[in-house]
């Protein structure tokens, strides 16, 4: 005999439906409205926590569905290749905090850098700063004590000339026997004097970039005639033979009359100071240069003459070959070089110490072209 089979379980919901409606068929009162609608609000209720519930137990299961699956998978793979995994992960991530670091050293590098740079900026622009100051004040210094030697000297130079006229004009009231001799040393010491103010005068003319020249035509020959001429009584006074030798050939040049003498005054008046006793000073010229086209005038003389390394500096301002040595204010050749240079011209000086020295200068003869003689003309005016 078969076995009698369990009838089949009812669900919770089944069962609840089922008691919910015995009780109704139990009741046979007649029900409200207001029930009817509370009722179906509470089904609607329960419906929505039963929905609620069934959607969390789904998610559970789905949930441990998808642990058992990764579990499955990783009991798959072998101890040894979830270890490589596991090395993989760990060196992604020191890469990429190595990376970081990297970055964050090279940011602080860079800033470092920078204000290394700013501080090398900063401490090189207070070194020049600091040098300029340095050279400014020994610029400062070299300047008030040039001034200082030039007053000094300034003042040693005119005091001489002006003794000496003094004296002369003491000699002459007491015994005016000589009279002669004496006029002509007052008359040069009051040339020396009077050539040392338009030195002085020039220099500013110079320094302000007021030096002016008078351009016209002169014959050489008689420009060194009269230069000579004016250095006769000094030349012989210090036993001196001072001679000129101008060539006919020289011809005319376009110059300043006045300031080329001034010129042969400060190269004589040189060679005279340096000269000894018995020496001898000549002064001459001749053409040269392209063509022909220039006249060079030299003063040579038989002076102790000029050491090589004083030569490059002797057209310098104030420039002394001895700097215990007063015979000069050390403006003369630099005047002469200014003068040269501007007609235009050039100016140099061949020495040996023992032998005496030659000072040679060119000027321009008349010019045949007439935009340069219209030229010069124009300056002159």
């Amino acid at each position: 005999m078969a076995p009698e089979k369990d009838p089949p379980r009812q669900s919770e919901r089944e069962k609840t439906d089922v008691s919910r409606h015995a009780g109704r068929v139990k009741t046979d009162e007649p029900r409200r409205d207001s029930d009817l609608v509370s009722e179906h609000q509470e089904d609607l209720n329960r419906d929505a926590e039963r929905a609620e519930a069934d959607k969390a137990k789904l998610q559970s299961r789905s949930d441990s569905d998808a642990s058992r699956d990764l579990g499955r998978a990783d009991m798959g793979r072998s101890r040894a290749q979830r270890q490589a995994e596991r090395d993989k992960r760990l060196r992604v991530e020191r890469e990429i905090t190595d990376e970081a670091i990297r970055a964050e050293r090279l940011r602080a590098d860079a800033a470092t850098k920078r204000e290394r740079s700013d501080f090398q900026a900063s401490a090189t622009s207070s070194a020049e700063l600091l040098s300029q100051e340095h050279a400014d004040h020994l610029k400062t210094k070299a300047v008030l004590t040039t001034r200082e030697e030039f007053l000094a000297i300034v003042s040693h130079d005119l005091r001489n000339p002006l003794n000496h006229i003094s004296m002369a004009a003491q000699n002459l009231l007491e015994e005016p026997k000589d009279v002669k001799e004496l006029a002509s040393s007052i008359n040069r010491s009051a040339g020396e004097m009077l050539r040392l103010i338009q030195d002085l005068l020039d220099i500013e003319r110079i320094a302000v970039g007021k030096l002016t020249l008078h351009y016209e035509e002169h014959d050489v020959s008689e420009i060194i005639k009269e230069a000579v001429e004016e250095f006769k009584g000094d030349a012989a006074s210090k036993e001196i033979t001072l001679s000129a030798k101008p060539e006919d050939v020289c011809g005319y040049v376009v110059c300043d009359r006045s300031r080329v003498i001034q010129v042969l005054s400060n190269l004589i008046g040189n060679a005279i100071k340096f000269t000894p006793a018995k020496g001898q000073i000549s002064v001459s010229c001749q053409r040269t240069g392209p063509e022909g086209k220039e006249v060079q005038v030299s003063v040579s003389d038989t002076g102790e003459g000029i050491a090589p390394e004083k030569i490059k500096t002797i057209f310098e301002r104030f420039s002394q070959i001895n700097s215990q040595d007063r015979r000069g204010i050390g403006l003369g050749l630099y005047i002469a070089k200014m003068m040269v240079e501007e007609h235009p011209g050039r100016i140099w000086v061949e020495s040996k110490l023992g032998e005496g020295s030659t000072f040679h200068f060119t000027l321009p003869l008349r010019s045949a072209d007439p935009e340069v003689t219209n030229k010069q003309r124009r300056l002159s005016s």
